[in-house]
């Protein structure tokens, strides 16, 4: 099948099983995607709620276990960030879906590790040349990836930060 038929309509729409729907990936193999994913990507979308519900897209480093990004402490996304530090990731396209949620810290970057500065050093907005800049950290507690209504019913592959098999 095409990776044009696979996400056509008809296909998205149809029940497991039914012919033309991809196979269902097992909960291993989404977890390899993901991480694949985390580790190739460059971008993210994060969306931060406060009194105006925001959504951005921000670059980031993965080292494993902690998503790191940089913005402004000023902007609408670092003040939504500080007032609750309520946050849900996304990656991939609407036809292969990962959504994370986790638990965020916000430091000063002047303030950060050794190893949380050398993340930095690989991000386009640079602590050192940008006033007000703000490290946002997110650790994974709950992860969901799926690309079909095949995979829906399992589609949480990461719960309470542990990989699920």
């Amino acid at each position: 099948m095409s990776p044009s038929e696979a996400t056509s309509p008809a296909a998205r729409q149809a029940p497991a099983g039914r012919p033309g729907l991809p196979a269902p990936r097992s909960i291993a193999q989404r977890r390899a995607d993901t991480e694949r994913l985390l580790a190739q990507e460059r971008h993210l979308w994060i969306a931060s709620k406060g009194p105006h519900p925001h959504m951005v897209p921000l670059s980031y480093v993965f080292d494993g276990g902690v998503i790191t990004m940089l913005t402004r402490r000023s902007g609408r996304t670092g003040r939504n960030l500080a007032a609750n530090g309520l946050a849900r990731a996304a990656f991939g396209s609407a036809t292969d879906v990962v959504l994370i949620d986790g638990t965020m810290e916000l430091t000063d970057p002047a303030d950060a590790p050794a190893e949380v500065r050398a993340r930095h050093a690989r991000l386009p907005l640079d602590p050192d040349r940008v006033e007000g800049a703000v490290s946002v950290c997110l650790t994974p507690r709950r992860i969901q990836a799926w690309r079909n209504f095949g995979e829906m019913r399992d589609r949480v592959i990461m719960n309470d930060g542990v990989w699920l098999d």
